[in-house]
């Protein structure tokens, strides 16, 4: 073989190489070592809840099945649900054919809009309901130009039944941006409230015993708080359903009440893009990130619902009962590939364009951000957040806490019932980024506020109390540093 030959075929050999990132190796999401320091303490129960030991975590047996896309029936493609019910069960992901970055991220896009999260599989009765033209409308599912439906999959658990499954990753983390989708930006249209409070409302006049598996026993168990001492959030599962239809009509939109918050205490929903970013997950600081592996382990805790066999004190009602979840099959776990693969597609995401200019104003605006209103202490660039805890009004951090965690310790006075009467409450707010908040259509922890204009108003304080920076400001500067926030 002459040499010009040998040298071709080792230059072809070394980019074969290079194209299959040996690098890519999944890591174990759930390790007994990983989980030491992982959660932060809980205010009221006084320590951080002991999750599942690694062996029992991976005692859980294994969830990878392929989903499909559900469609708006003008748009869904003919003999549509024929074809799926012909179809075997598949895995969602084959890893492995998994080699280079771009295989794993585009796999774990892949997990992102279409991971089966069993808790949610629909019923027949709501089959019907999504393929109902005017349900679909009063609903506002997120919808793509092709008309498929953003946050629906299908589920093909055995061949010849097509079950609905909801609520996966996408449905509260997706945004269509001038036709176009956007993964990891918080859902501000579909009111997530108001469809749950019809639901109620439909639950409850087909039977009360669907009201109550359907609805009432998935409140107590998504949230009751155990060692909270006359719990409120399990009160009110105990209201008339009518009372409870009408708590969830008014959640706003862009704001959810997910397990371990609360129908009185909902939650802001997150925007996942730049969360590698931060240091704590969630708003009231629930958990550390120090590498992928943490956000493997959060995704699958709340995905998976493996989070409902974390014990939140001691004793017999510490965790959940997954009867009352509709979980009586146990709990399956996303293998670590697939939450390797999403973690990696959720650190890859990125925003749309920003249609907000930064002109003269917006200029001047970026000075009061920085001198007069001293917005820079707290929302540090370039990441806009300091990266700490603030501490909810009427919760005292130990000595041990304020040494061991990133404490700005002061109040900023917003609602503390997210903080101190949920399950996720640590006592702490964390200081959220400003990144892409022109994105967002409610502010604060609790979507309390409804545009940046009402949050600088100094009226503003009559109804939401809390936050009182730059409300001082002469109007004009508050002008000008509200057009600079929507640039960021």
């Amino acid at each position: 073989m002459k040499t010009g030959s040998i040298l071709g075929l080792c230059v072809v050999a070394a980019a074969a190489m290079a194209a299959v990132d040996l690098t890519l190796t999944p890591p174990q999401s759930w390790t007994d070592k990983q989980l030491t320091g992982f959660r932060t303490p809980l205010a009221g129960l006084n320590k951080a809840p002991r999750m599942l030991s690694e062996q029992a975590y991976y005692a859980l047996p294994e969830n990878n099945l392929k989903t499909y896309p559900v469609y708006t029936p003008d748009k869904e493609p003919p003999n549509y649900l024929d074809w799926l019910r012909q179809q075997d069960p598949k895995p969602l992901v084959e890893i492995d054919k998994l080699h280079t970055q771009a295989d794993w991220i585009a796999a774990g896009k892949e997990v992102f809009f279409g991971r089966e999260l069993p808790r949610f599989t629909g019923s027949e009765e709501n089959l019907q309901l999504i393929r109902n033209p005017q349900i679909l409308k009063a609903y506002r599912v997120q919808t793509t130009a092709d008309g498929m439906l953003i946050g629906l999959r299908y589920v093909v658990r055995e061949k010849g039944k097509v079950e609905l499954g909801t609520d996966t990753c996408s449905m509260c983390h997706a945004q269509i941006h001038d036709g176009k989708l956007y993964a990891g930006l918080p859902n501000n249209y579909t009111p997530f409230g108001p469809l749950m409070a019809d639901l109620t409302r439909r639950y409850a006049q087909i039977s009360p015993q669907l009201f109550d598996n359907r609805r009432r026993s998935h409140m107590r168990e998504d949230y009751r708080v155990p060692y909270l001492k006359d719990d409120p959030n399990l009160a009110v599962c105990d209201l008339p359903a009518n009372d409870i239809a009408d708590l969830y009509a008014r959640v706003p939109l862009g704001v959810y009440p997910r397990n371990n918050t609360s129908l009185l205490y909902p939650v802001k929903i997150a925007n996942l893009v730049d969360v590698k970013g931060y240091k704590y997950f969630d708003r009231t600081g629930t958990a550390r990130q120090r590498d992928i592996t943490d956000l493997m382990r959060y995704s699958g805790a709340i995905g998976d619902v493996s989070d409902a066999l974390t014990n939140y004190g001691d004793g017999p009602n510490a965790h959940s009962v997954l009867v009352n979840l509709g979980l009586q099959k146990g709990i399956r776990r996303t293998p670590d590939a697939l939450l390797y693969a999403e973690a990696l597609y959720i650190n890859s995401l990125e925003g749309p364009p920003n249609p907000n200019p930064f002109d003269a104003e917006a200029r001047h605006g970026q000075e009061i951000f920085l001198t007069k209103a001293k917005c820079a202490e707290c929302h540090t660039p370039p990441f806009y957040s300091n990266n700490k805890l603030t501490v909810a009004e009427g919760f005292t951090p130990t000595p041990e806490e304020l040494k061991e965690y990133d404490i700005l310790n002061l109040s900023v006075g917003t609602d503390p019932g997210l903080a101190l009467k949920t399950r996720k409450g640590t006592g702490f707010y964390r200081v959220p980024s400003l990144k892409m908040i022109w994105t967002s259509n409610v502010f604060l922890h609790d979507g309390s506020v409804s545009s940046l204009e009402e949050m600088f108003n100094p009226d503003r304080l009559k109804t939401v109390k809390g936050h009182p920076f730059g409300l001082d400001l002469k109007p004009e500067d508050r002008a000008a540093l509200v057009k600079f926030l929507k640039t960021l």
